[in-house]
């Protein structure tokens, strides 16, 4: 065998062993790359179902501040619409006809079971005065009332001083008063029962 056999022999079966080297290191990138594909799809599938979990669970979440957030307002109006039938109430009775608004007033006075003292008048119903003290004399003979030069800014009804003591009898004392009492009532007759 010549030198230029052997060398052309040992050249064929180098290219052969890179060949097959070259293919195997192929295969082995193409193992590499389906494997780096398998788990680059489940890291996806990972992340998309982790993504649809947060994104439903930022859902629920979001619905139930929503809801919360609706019932308050709700709540809030219905609240709105309770002062508002309170302040209705207060403005029927200081806008009654005289004649009932004036047996509102003895009726307050004769409520607080005095035999006397001085009442105190709104500002606005200051020229009531003398007409309520007849219709007092006439309905609690014994009683001692008498009409206070001083006046109040409130909406209607009357305070009366006996001594240092003040007996509130103001619309505005009356309501509130009333309202731990009656606002269910209230929301009843407006929103109707609900549970």
């Amino acid at each position: 065998m010549s030198i230029e056999k052997i060398t052309s022999k040992i050249e064929q079966d180098a290219k052969a062993k890179a060949d097959e080297i070259i293919g195997e290191a192929k295969k082995q990138a193409w193992d590499i790359v389906k494997e780096a594909n398998k788990k680059a799809e489940k890291i996806i599938a990972d992340a998309e179902k982790e993504g649809a979990e947060t994104r439903d669970k930022q859902v629920v979440s979001r619905k139930a501040v929503a809801v919360i957030d609706g019932k308050n307002v709700t709540l809030a109006k219905k609240q709105e619409l309770i002062e508002e039938c309170f302040g209705a109430a207060i403005e029927k009775v200081a806008e009654a006809p005289a004649e009932k608004y004036m047996d509102f007033l003895v009726s307050l006075v004769k409520a607080q079971g005095l035999s006397g003292g001085e009442i105190i008048l709104a500002r606005k119903d200051a020229a009531l005065g003398e007409d309520l003290l007849k219709r007092l004399k006439a309905e609690l003979p014994s009683g001692k009332f008498t009409i206070s030069e001083e006046q109040r800014d409130l909406r209607g009804g009357l305070l009366i001083r006996d001594g240092s003591t003040y007996y509130n009898a103001s619309i505005e004392a009356l309501s509130e008063d009333m309202r731990d009492d009656m606002t269910a009532e209230v929301a009843g007759m407006l929103f109707g029962r609900q549970e």
